[in-house]
């Protein structure tokens, strides 16, 4: 219980950073200003990416301020589970992080990550795979005695060289180009010693779903079964893979349980 508040405390962080840069552009809500950062938070399960390795540039000033506050809901529902990473992604690969960089472009502060991919489950990308998301990786000098602070927000994915990751990506934002993971750390899946576990822990991952009982072997039971905490890498890609291939969340095989 502890987690999930701290972790809604983020997301209602998140909901003040939008707020503030739907005041500052004359925006009267923060969903718009919410999609500008994070890409489109619509089911994106019947599209498919067109092929690209470069982060397309951003091109709206923005400035961090907060002079008023949004709802926990405007961003985020409370803890996405598996059905909501594969349903609202529009790309989901896995690979190596080869390389993290940030930068400020037309006044919008970015992270940009690019890579290797070792499998694209859904969407077609090259052999590696290059993004922006919102915020620098540290605090940044602009050499004038002042210092930009505007850094990825708490709770956004953040990213290692090395690491061996699947990420569920968003769509890229409309107006800045810029994209993160679905559930931002909840759609950043970390894979190490036979283990996967996402940046929140795997916390809700796997809570309120449903599956058709035909479609579930030993190791997706187990799986289903997990309430937080690591699960088996090789367990966690298959069922990810059948899922998409087989479209089990368009034909209604994987949904969120009736409560």
């Amino acid at each position: 219980m502890k987690r999930i508040k701290e972790r809604l405390k983020s997301f209602q962080r998140l909901g003040l950073l939008a707020a503030g840069i739907a005041v500052l552009l004359g925006v009267s809500q923060a969903g718009p200003v919410q999609r500008m950062l994070m890409g489109s938070t619509e089911s994106n399960v019947s599209k498919q990416l067109t092929p690209a390795t470069k982060a397309a540039p951003a091109t709206s000033n923005a400035v961090v301020s907060s002079t008023e506050q949004t709802s926990t809901e405007e961003v985020t529902s409370g803890s996405p589970n598996i059905v909501d990473l594969i349903g609202d992604s529009e790309l989901i690969v896995r690979g190596m992080v080869k390389e993290v960089t940030d930068g400020i472009e037309n006044g919008v502060p970015y992270t940009q990550v690019t890579v290797t991919v070792d499998e694209a489950l859904r969407g077609q990308v090259g052999n590696e795979y290059t993004f922006r998301q919102f915020g620098l990786t540290k605090p940044r000098s602009m050499g004038n005695g002042k210092v930009n602070l505007s850094v990825t927000p708490d709770g956004w994915s953040r990213y290692t060289v090395g690491e061996n990751s699947m990420l569920f990506l968003y769509k890229r934002a409309s107006m800045t180009g810029l994209q993160t993971t679905v559930g931002l750390g909840q759609g950043k899946v970390l894979f190490q010693n036979g283990n996967a576990v996402s940046q929140f822990g795997n916390d809700g991952l796997f809570e309120n779903v449903e599956v058709s009982n035909n479609l579930l072997n030993d190791k997706d039971k187990r799986l289903l079964a997990t309430k937080k905490g690591a699960v088996n890498a090789e367990g966690f890609m298959s069922f990810v893979r059948r899922a998409v291939k087989d479209r089990w969340i368009e034909g209604g095989k994987l949904k969120h349980a009736k409560k």
